[in-house]
């Protein structure tokens, strides 16, 4: 046992020496490299043992610098629409990096302090400093209070930007023929200023890691880099050394906070020796109270925390915006990771006195709730309101409860249609087919489901003969819109729904029609396709990005620019399924709604599932859309009239909060009628059914 702690400790002269070894190593291995280096130029510096230490290491151009010094990632940010766009926050990321591009940003008072403490020689040598190296030597040797560090600013660029952290002989050979290189490239406020964008900062009080100086004084003192005060510069400079250990917030903060204020005052002691501030002025950052005027969590109030449905449908529009930009080259989550730290700024259709409407308005719905599944479940409601000429989402409500459930449901949920379902996939089509007008007769009989002696029902289990087109919408009736699909024909109709992403599942057949669609569709998919009917039959993509532009300033992506409307229906189709779906509104199963939205015209189509367990609204005037849809995230029926009352509640906001756009009195552009069809028209069931044409021009004139 003895002879073991024997072994283990050292004599403190044999450590002495051991020390001074490995220093005065340290040095001749430097001063070699760069008396070569200067001997045989740049271009030659493969030659002798720097060839031999860099042989695997590859010798970089100008434009080798370029890529990785200016690739840096930057926090990306949302915002409002508007002449003037409001920002909604930062997206999703635990990182956070501000570049500046100008030396000209950073206070005078930065400027001095960094080359102070780090490199008061640094527009004097040419990467590396012979003499920065032997009294940080020396430093260290004589255990010195004062420690200034042997790299240069070049060379901690280098080391932190290109090189891995391992210590060895090779690392620093590596670090400085690059270190060098690099000075020949470029003017030295071009490599400070990229010193000053690398250097990292600690965890600040948002919470966030920060990179540059921009960050710091963001993330520390919730302050701009010109307009810091010389204390405040002196403790940011300071950190550079061991941000971990002097970043004042977190655990143990007191402490840090302590030893940040002790390189404080080696910064300031620095700075006025080298005369780079007056006693005075040493002397009033002294004074200065800096735990007083540390950031503080509430100075920044987060956009995931305020708008967190905003954030996380942007960002995964963007990530498909990006993936498409680039061939879906990545996996989605490198584009998520490009989406939020690629220092966008994305600019969004969302109008904030809108969305803010609309989702405080929901203090007055009723959100019910069951057991469901060993807990508590509450039935939840999903909402897109856009623009019809441009798809753009104005507004939208994604759930009552983002911390509770976080499920996107205005653009993520797919949900099965019911009843809203038949202008799109059947009637429209039928009409643009020419099987079919609004005053056609169609006879509500008994028929049987495909296969089977089941027979179809309307709600109520009642048939009601002889109908019209106009009729059967209006009330909902399932037997007639069963007849008209399947003379239309399934492929037929999905060919028409497909552009707009309502498409239809392998398992999906003839009960479709009544929305019975095996997978469901996004309500903001079904508000679009209604937005196509009230934009006369043209469809627009709907999104809530309008730009996305780059750090440097390049739009790189314009909505507006690389999409186009589609032509889904004629406008003469278009107008005659905005009159039957205002009859649905006034005197049908929407009637409800039309009751409290007198003075807007409005249209639209109710639907409800079987055993109700999705209950929608779709409704348009002539300026926007919005569609609604409630119910459980599990098969459980839900509140019948939820969707309705949302529906109303939503759009009375919204018209409030933009009466300009959603207008009272407003009109759908009348368009030329479409020809009469007959359906069944040689059928006689009853004695009181038209036995000519022009009594059922009639009825189609008058629906």
């Amino acid at each position: 046992m003895q002879n073991n702690e024997s072994k283990s400790v050292q004599h403190p002269k044999r450590r002495g020496w051991r020390k001074v070894l490995k220093i005065t190593t340290t040095i001749l291995f430097t001063m070699f490299v760069l008396i070569l280096c200067t001997a045989v130029g740049v271009v030659g510096v493969g030659a002798g043992l720097v060839s031999a230490l860099t042989k695997d290491e590859k010798i970089r151009v100008k434009e080798d610098f370029e890529k990785e010094l200016t690739g840096w990632s930057q926090t990306s940010s949302a915002y409002f629409t508007g002449k003037q766009p409001v920002k909604i926050g930062d997206m999703i990321t635990f990182d956070e990096r501000i570049l500046i591009k100008d030396i000209d940003e950073v206070s005078p008072h930065l400027r001095n302090a960094f080359l102070a403490i780090e490199d008061r020689e640094f527009y004097q040598h040419n990467g590396v400093n012979p003499r920065s190296l032997l009294r940080a030597a020396w430093q260290d040797f004589s255990d010195s209070d004062v420690s200034t560090g042997g790299s240069t600013i070049t060379q901690q660029l280098i080391k932190n930007e290109l090189l891995t952290k391992e210590k060895s002989y090779k690392r620093k050979a590596v670090e400085i023929v690059n270190s060098i290189r690099i000075e020949k490239y470029y003017e030295k406020e071009t490599i400070f200023v990229a010193y000053m964008n690398s250097a990292y900062f600690g965890n600040g009080a948002h919470g966030k890691n920060m990179y540059g100086v921009k960050a710091a004084a963001k993330g520390i003192f919730n302050q701009s880099i010109d307009k810091m005060h010389l204390a405040q510069a002196a403790y940011i400079a300071g950190m550079v050394q061991r941000p971990n250990a002097y970043i004042p917030f977190g655990k143990d903060a007191e402490n840090k906070l302590k030893l940040g204020l002790e390189r404080q005052r080696l910064v300031l002691d620095q700075m006025l020796k080298y005369n780079k501030i007056t006693k005075s002025e040493y002397d009033e950052a002294m004074a200065f109270d800096i735990k007083s005027s540390l950031a503080k969590r509430s100075d920044f109030p987060n956009g995931y925390e305020k708008y967190p449905f905003i954030i996380q449908a942007v960002e995964n529009e963007a990530i498909e915006i990006l993936s498409q930009l680039d061939d879906g080259k990545k996996d989605r989550e490198d584009y998520r990771k490009q989406v939020r730290q690629g220092g966008y700024k994305i600019y969004t259709t969302i109008d904030q006195k809108m969305y803010e409407a609309i989702n405080n308005a929901d203090q007055s719905l009723r959100f019910p709730t069951k057991p469901i599944k060993g807990a508590t479940r509450q039935e939840q409601v999903g909402a897109v309101m856009m623009e019809n000429k441009t798809g753009a989402v104005l507004a939208f409500y994604a759930g009552p409860n983002f911390d509770q459930n976080q499920m996107d449901h205005a653009f993520e949920a797919k949900n099965q249609p019911g009843s809203a379902i038949k202008p799109l996939l059947v009637y429209g089509p039928a009409m643009e087919e020419g099987l079919l007008s609004s005053g056609s007769i169609i006879i509500d009989e008994p028929i049987m489901k495909a296969g089977t002696n089941k027979p179809y029902n309307n709600s109520g289990k009642k048939n009601y003969g002889r109908v019209t087109a106009a009729q059967a919408l209006q009330h909902s009736y399932n037997i007639p819109v069963i007849k008209v699909f399947r003379r239309l024909g399934i492929n037929k109709g999905y060919s028409y729904t497909s552009p707009m992403n309502i498409t239809r599942h392998k398992n999906d057949y003839e009960a479709a029609a009544l929305g019975g669609a095996t997978v469901g569709y996004r309500v903001s998919d079904m508000t679009a396709a209604y937005a196509m009917i009230a934009n006369n039959g043209m469809y627009n993509k709907p999104h809530t990005i309008n730009k996305i532009v780059s750090h440097d300033g390049e739009i790189i992506y314009d909505f507006a620019k690389s999409h186009s409307p589609k032509k889904i229906f004629s406008p003469q189709t278009s107008y005659e399924l905005t009159r039957m779906l205002r009859n649905v509104v006034t005197s049908g199963t929407g009637r409800r709604i039309g009751s409290q939205v007198s003075g807007y015209n409005v249209a639209g189509k109710t639907g409800t599932t079987t055993s109700k367990h999705d209950l929608w609204f779709v409704g348009y005037t002539p300026e926007v859309s919005m569609g609604v849809w409630s119910g459980y995230d599990y098969n459980t029926p839900g509140n019948q009239n939820l969707a309705k009352n949302a529906w109303t509640i939503f759009f009375k906001a919204a018209a409030k909060a933009n009466p300009d756009l959603i207008k009272r009195g407003s009109q759908f552009k009348p368009q030329p009628s479409l020809p009469f069809r007959c359906f069944e028209c040689n059928r006689v069931v009853k004695k009181e059914e038209p036995k000519d044409k022009k009594k059922e021009e009639n009825r189609s004139n008058n629906p």
